[in-house]
């Protein structure tokens, strides 16, 4: 096998030296509690090619100029194994007795019976105290064999040791205990000898990595302890998204939890500026769920978000938290005047379970034509004629409301047609443009009588006729000499949006045959040629 020369012991981690013989205190140095982690982790990757065949643990990595295969680094293939012996019996392939760096190896190995030799080397007491926090993860393996024996090592352990070990393990018991399945019983079994979480293990695990400060938030919620500070900073300023959810959900819950009316109206100006700031938007929906769930914000608030935010999901979702709110009928009215439509028409639906459906006729004139088609809904399940209705509205043209011209074209009656016509002279501009869409609506205005009103004083009505006109381009064609300048931009724009600026696209037209096309040869032969001398 071919070695290079690495250099000093950085280029290996902390399961490579342990490969190579060095003891435990050597490999983990300061032994933090997400460095045990790690190491439980890397010697499980690095062994499961042992375990499992077809599992290549190899690679290359960069050192220097080099590429160097990892094996050239550590080739796990010389790390213990279980061993068959005769009989069905068998043990790990370690030397007699067991090294401290082959126990550690073996405490993490990706083989549940070598992970459970190792454990069973506390009966003839040849299992290292070095090894203890590795013995506390193995307490929540998933493995049950292997779970019990490192249980029944910890709880003696533990049991005849003074206040120092635990509070040492603490933080990796939280980390277990937080992160993993079956880690609640080391969390237990070592908090339970403190009687309390210790200030600086959540103090540790709030200032380190990602799994760590995971950790703590959840023990922080979990125990009680009043960090508010260090909840929302990390909600507010952490890169990782995950650490800032769980940051604004253990904030809020530890405000919830303290009853204090000032730490609540704290919280939620917090909150309501994580919904306003926060850069990742799926993140603040989620942070908002767990805000509903918990009954954190009241109705007025949820009614204040409905109506006001900028973002148009959490505006919709404080609707619907409203809607499913006992007391929702109460803000019912700043539902109904909100400036998104979707809030208006569930509010317009929720009228007749509040009791208000007198109130439903009114909103058959709103602007938005889904908080029109709701009220006809709820109008129509209780047999009003809504045809009626709008006939009504529509007869007088002093008082008509450009709504009620497209709500009497939205019932689908061409005979209405002959109400809707002399609209089209209104002095209303509003009223002229719906009178148009209404009758186009309803089959009642055919195509060669749009481009005189492309000539109406108001450029909505000119807008709506030149929408119409966008599929015709004869008639498109014939307004390119329009004296308003707008009228003719916009059809130079609907032709070449078509593609049927050029002479002979139109098909209502027959255009001229196209040109024959002569080679370049073909052009000079065809010029004169001087007379010779």
């Amino acid at each position: 096998m071919t070695t290079y020369d690495l250099g000093p012991t950085q280029f290996y981690a902390p399961s490579e030296r342990l490969l190579h013989g060095r003891g435990v205190e050597s490999a983990i140095r300061a032994g933090e509690a997400e460095d045990w982690i790690r190491l439980d982790r890397g010697v499980h990757r690095a062994t499961c090619s042992n375990v499992f065949r077809g599992w290549k643990s190899t690679s290359w990595i960069r050192v220097g100029f080099r590429s160097v295969n990892t094996r050239e680094i550590a080739d796990w293939r010389r790390a213990p194994y279980w061993q068959e012996g005769l009989g069905g019996t068998g043990a790990p392939s370690w030397s007699l007795p067991p090294t401290e760096s082959q126990i550690a190896l073996c405490l993490c190995h990706g083989d549940p019976r070598v992970r459970a030799a190792a454990l069973a080397l506390d009966e003839p007491a040849q299992l290292p105290a070095s090894v203890l926090p590795l013995v506390l993860i193995r307490s929540a393996d998933t493995d049950e064999r292997v779970r019990t024996l490192a249980r029944a090592v910890l709880d003696r352990v533990l049991g005849d040791s003074d206040e120092a070990l635990p509070r040492r393990l603490a933080s990796l018991a939280v980390l277990v205990g937080m992160r993993r399945r079956y880690g609640a019983w080391a969390r237990e079994a070592v908090l339970g000898r403190l009687g309390a979480l210790p200030d600086e293990t959540l103090t540790y695990l709030l200032t380190n990595g990602r799994e760590s400060r995971l950790a703590g938030l959840k023990a922080a919620a979990t125990y009680g302890v009043p960090v508010m500070e260090q909840a929302w900073a990390l909600a507010e300023q952490d890169r990782d998204e995950g650490v800032r959810a769980l940051g604004v959900r253990t904030a809020i819950r530890l405000a919830l939890a303290s009853g204090q009316q000032a730490v609540l109206d704290d919280a939620k100006a917090r909150f309501f500026a994580h919904l306003d700031n926060d850069r990742a938007y799926g993140l603040r929906l989620n942070t908002f769920a767990t805000v509903v769930e918990t009954g954190f914000l009241p109705v007025d608030d949820l009614a204040t978000l409905a109506a006001t935010h900028r973002y148009r999901k959490i505006r919709r979702h404080a609707c619907a938290a409203i809607l499913a709110h006992p007391e929702g009928d109460v803000v019912l009215d700043r539902l109904l005047s909100a400036r998104d439509t979707f809030v208006r028409s569930a509010a317009v639906g929720r009228l007749r379970h509040a009791g208000r459906g007198h109130e439903l006729p009114q909103y058959l004139t709103d602007l938005s034509g889904g908080v029109r088609a709701t009220a006809c809904r709820e109008l129509r399940t209780e047999g009003y004629d809504l045809r009626a209705h709008y006939q009504a509205l529509c007869a007088d043209p002093a008082t008509v409301v450009p709504a009620a011209v497209l709500g009497l074209a939205e019932q689908g009656h061409p005979e209405d047609a002959a109400l809707l016509h002399p609209l089209l002279r209104h002095p209303h501009a509003g009223v002229r443009t719906r009178a148009l869409s209404a009758l186009r609506m309803l089959g009642a205005l055919p195509d060669d009588a749009l481009p005189p009103f492309a000539d109406d004083p108001d450029p909505g009505v000119r807008g709506t006729a030149l929408s119409a006109l966008r599929g015709i381009p004869c008639l498109l064609r014939d307004l390119l000499g329009s004296s308003r300048e707008d009228v003719r931009a916009r059809v130079e724009v609907l032709l070449e949006h078509n593609r049927i600026y050029r002479q002979g696209a139109c098909r209502c037209r027959p255009s001229p045959p196209p040109a024959a096309r002569r080679s370049r040869w073909a052009k000079l032969l065809a010029e004169p040629r001087p007379d010779p001398l």
